[in-house]
């Protein structure tokens, strides 16, 4: 009996996650340059200039990769490392979430003949 696993499927995850990775690049510099969130707020109240101070531990502040003179370039990339972060934490917080309990539920179903898991 076979089960069904992601992995089946990997060719299909990889493509998605190519277009994703090349959309995400190529268009987050033509994003919409409207503030949102704090910082509209900030500035429909008056007090957006008062916040000049860059965290010193903010990985790529205002989106964009220091050093590099073409904006559509630095965003891109910008857009491009954040992909890579968020991708290495949802691989490690699935991988440990899959250790701890994957193991028991697999045990347990194993033994069960007839049923379909499709």
């Amino acid at each position: 009996m076979s089960a069904y696993r992601v992995t089946e499927h990997k060719r299909r995850w990889i493509v998605l996650a190519l277009i994703t990775i090349v959309i995400a690049c190529l268009l987050s510099p033509w994003a919409s340059p409207h503030p949102d969130g704090l910082e509209r707020v900030a500035e429909d109240h008056g007090f957006l200039d008062k916040g000049t101070a860059v965290n010193e531990l903010a990985v790529i502040p205002d989106y964009e990769v220091a050093g590099i003179p073409w904006s559509v370039v630095s965003i891109g990339l910008a857009g491009g490392i954040g992909i890579v972060i968020m991708v290495g934490v949802l691989f490690g917080v699935t991988r440990s979430l899959t250790r701890s309990g994957g193991d028991r539920i697999e045990r347990r179903t194993n033994g069960l003949e007839g049923i379909d898991r499709t």
